[in-house]
């Protein structure tokens, strides 16, 4: 008798798990759809800075299913066909399945309009995917030497933060001097970090001092319009204002909640479905909203595991219950961090070392096969 046919659309982290997990591979025929490659948000920056090489961020999944006995296509899921259980991919293939599970990521939220000036067109990158930052690097590289730079990053959040220190430490690894790169940090009025405690928020004050990036306020940073004059004095701009849903969902058929993602249950069964899931970023917990982390992402994996052995067997499932507090740990560059433990923080050497103890050795793990 076949077994019953599990999709998975997408590699993030929970799907990640899930490829390791015997018990699955054992019980279902497994599937992958995934267009491209794992690029693990912690090493971002330190990819931008050129402090890790981008082999060292990403993860290729096609080695974990060809290791682990699962099918693996590289293509995008366009649309399903809920009656017949089938979903369409951009292959023009159909491709049907018995259980369906979405980890889809996230997207940056809409591109903010850039005009064109005397100095032309500012270069505009957004903070995902990650890829798009590699290109931010290399284009930097390129020009470091041999045009006026000027740089506006949009959020003064963890990422606004963490792509600031980044481009000054990548610029002072090339040799360019702070006056030479001005980086401009854009926040709505409430400061850098705005929910950490106040000795958090003075830390970073003093790091973003030190790395000559200008704190700049402007309450319409980060909703639909660019503040005034970055479109004159930019050379680059960063968008780290947030994250969205991912962009088709929409073309799906699948009950969402605005601006949130895949309506879900706690038990990550998405709502109305006995044997369609979602987790991670592109999943909205109905009545618990989250921040987009990582942290769901990764404690989710387990919890889906389970509801799918659990919904074949016709047992009761698991609900996820979010982490009251989350470590958090900012890479500030230049051997230094800011680690955040609810109100609890300390920064310095120790915490960077302590982010990358964790970072590399969640790397390692998540590449070794079941």
């Amino acid at each position: 008798m076949p077994l019953p046919h599990l999709l998975l659309v997408g590699a993030g982290h929970a799907h990640l798990y899930l490829l390791r997990q015997n018990a699955l591979l054992k019980r279902f025929q497994i599937t992958l759809v995934d267009p491209g490659g794992f690029w693990y948000s912690g090493l971002a920056s330190g990819v931008l800075a050129g402090d890790h090489r981008p082999s060292e961020d990403r993860i290729d999944p096609a080695l974990l299913c060809r290791q682990n006995g699962v099918d693996i296509i590289r293509a995008r899921l366009v649309a399903l066909d809920h009656e017949q259980q089938r979903g369409m991919l951009s292959n023009g293939s159909w491709l049907s399945f018995d259980y369906l599970s979405l980890n889809l990521g996230s997207a940056p939220l809409a591109p903010l309009p850039v005009h064109s000036t005397t100095k032309g067109s500012p270069h505009y990158w957004p903070v995902k995917p990650i890829p798009r930052l590699l290109q931010c690097r290399r284009s930097l590289e390129r020009r470091f030497h041999h045009l006026p730079l000027s740089l506006h990053v949009l959020g003064a959040g963890a990422s606004g933060i963490e792509v600031a220190c980044a481009t000054r430490a990548l610029a002072r690894r090339h040799g360019v001097a702070d006056m030479a790169l001005p980086i401009h940090l854009h926040h709505r009025g409430n400061g850098p970090l705005a929910q950490a405690s106040a000795g958090a928020q003075r830390y970073v004050r003093d790091c973003l001092d030190r790395r000559a990036i200008t704190l700049r306020v402007h309450p319409r940073a980060e909703t639909t319009s660019l503040p005034p004059l970055v479109d004159d004095e930019a050379s680059d701009i960063i968008d780290a204002r947030g994250l969205a849903p991912p962009q088709n969902l929409a073309h799906l058929g699948l009950p969402t909640l605005a601006g949130r993602g895949i309506a879900v249950a706690a038990d990550l069964r998405i709502d109305g479905s006995t044997t369609q899931f979602a987790a991670g970023d592109c999943a909205a917990i109905i009545d618990q909203p989250l921040p987009r982390l990582g942290v769901h992402g990764v404690r989710q994996g387990p919890i889906l595991a389970h509801n799918l052995l659990a919904s074949l067997a016709e047992e009761p499932l698991k609900r996820y219950h979010p982490p009251k507090r989350a470590l958090s740990i900012i890479n500030l560059c230049h051997g230094e961090a800011l680690a955040l433990y609810g109100s609890y923080w300390w920064g310095g050497r120790l915490a960077s070392r302590w982010k990358r103890h964790l970072d590399m050795g969640f790397m390692r793990r998540t590449r070794v096969p079941a």
